[in-house]
């Protein structure tokens, strides 16, 4: 291997490897240097777009609508990240043994969008109808799979979180949807899946 020498007094080499960067950097942009410098954030800035101060984020509200879904508080879901949004960000991954960077990364991205992809959230909400077909699945009564969070639907998730070992509030967060997941399921595995 070979190695590139530049010639000339150390200042004189620093100061032709300063433009050497310099120019590098300014036909490729900003972006490579923001992703060598924050990869979190650079990755955010590609999932989400360009965020602006005080200008609406379809993406951002996405991310807002999603995180309030499955039970964290991201703040009114306005499109704009804020302290309340990054917050909630932290905590859902820390819940979700993501490394905690605050910043919606591609692993982040992805544990927010598979209940998406598996159409527990449709519309950017909950498919209670998918829900109570789960819960019915797992030997209990919702009722009438009718979209409906009804006072027999609410019971019914208690006590499927009972039996499945978490939190019997009858809220239906992330960890319940992934549990219900996994009666619907089973062969993928997908909710041991979705907690690694």
């Amino acid at each position: 291997m070979s190695k590139i020498r530049i010639s000339g007094n150390p200042a004189s080499r620093l100061r032709r490897l300063g433009l050497c960067l310099v120019l590098c950097f300014s036909l490729t942009g900003c972006d490579l240097l923001y992703r060598m410098l924050h990869q979190e954030g650079a990755e955010e800035k590609e999932l989400l777009g360009d965020m602006v101060p005080f200008q609406k984020n379809p993406a951002v509200e996405e991310v807002q609508t999603l995180l309030s879904i499955y039970g964290y508080s991201p703040g009114k879901a306005d499109g704009v990240i804020g302290l309340q949004t990054r917050n909630a960000i932290e905590e859902f991954q820390r819940d979700n043994g993501l490394k905690e960077t605050r910043f919606v990364d591609k692993a982040t991205w992805e544990k927010l969008m598979v209940f998406k992809d598996n159409n527990f959230i449709v519309k950017n909400k909950l498919n209670v109808k998918l829900v109570q077909t789960a819960l019915k699945e797992a030997g209990f009564d919702p009722g009438v799979a009718d979209g409906k969070m009804g006072t027999k639907t609410k019971k019914a998730v208690i006590a499927f979180q009972n039996s499945v070992g978490l939190k019997a509030d009858g809220k239906i967060g992330y960890k319940t949807l992934v549990k219900l997941n996994d009666v619907l399921f089973p062969q993928q595995g997908a909710g041991r899946q979705i907690l690694q």
